[in-house]
This record gives C-alpha cells, sequence and structure tokens, in this order.
C-alpha cells in the first residue's frame, strides 16, 4: 500500500479507460472502503450504484458525456431520510458524507492500480 502523500500526488483523472473489466475481489475491496469511510454520527446514508454490466453503462451513456467508455461505474449516493441534519439550521450533511466517500474510493482505486474520474456534470432526473 502506497502512503497517501505518494496516493494524492500520483493519481490523476483517467480519460480513456481500459475495456477489461474490473475483477469482482477489486470491487469488494472498493466497497468495504466506501462502507469504513466516516459519515456525520456514523449514520452511513450513502449508497452506492454500483454499474458494470454493458446495460448500465449504456444507460450512464444517457445520463452524462462524463462516462469515458469506462468498465466500471460506482455513482455515490446518499439518502437524506437518513442522514444527519446540524440541529441548529437543519443542514443536511449527506453530501458532505458522499463526497467523503466518494475521496475515500477514488485514492483506494488509485492504491489497486486503477484509475477514476470524479464526474459532477450529469442529469440528475435521468440517473
Amino acid at each position: 500500500m502506497k502512503d497517501f502523500k505518494a496516493l494524492a500526488t500520483e493519481r490523476y483523472s483517467v480519460r480513456k479507460f481500459d475495456t477489461k473489466p474490473v475483477e469482482q475481489e477489486k470491487l469488494d475491496i472498493l466497497l468495504e472502503a466506501a462502507r469504513l469511510a466516516p459519515t456525520a454520527h456514523n449514520y452511513q446514508p450513502q449508497r452506492l450504484l454500483v454499474l458494470n454490466t454493458v446495460d448500465s453503462l449504456n444507460k450512464l451513456k444517457d445520463c452524462t458525456n462524463g462516462h469515458f467508455n469506462a468498465p466500471l461505474a460506482i455513482i455515490v449516493c446518499y439518502d437524506n431520510t437518513v442522514s444527519w441534519k446540524r440541529e441548529y439550521d437543519d443542514a443536511d450533511m449527506g453530501v458532505v458524507d458522499a463526497s467523503i466517500v466518494g475521496s475515500h474510493l477514488m485514492f483506494t482505486v488509485a492504491d489497486i492500480g486503477l484509475g477514476t474520474t470524479w464526474i459532477a456534470h450529469f442529469d440528475p432526473a435521468k440517473v
């Protein structure tokens, strides 16, 4: 395992992916990293949509042009009925939690020798 500074320095946004499928054992490592990510009050509101079939990846192409033909996509969402809300202003921490999970995923991906791109340009209604 690389140290964090090396991971942070060496990772970059991939714009052209290999077509080789991601092995289940690597996907399991990623999902465990997402599960272990800290969340507000440990409510764990994150929900991950794993897209790794031809059909699901083709549907993704209808939602964003930022798919870059990746063989795997993980959409990080959160359940706002579960996420913690601050008492004094009712701010929903779900987006923060989901961002932390996404960061954990990206650094774990780099650690296992794969690449990522963070995409925030998509049609929410289609997703």
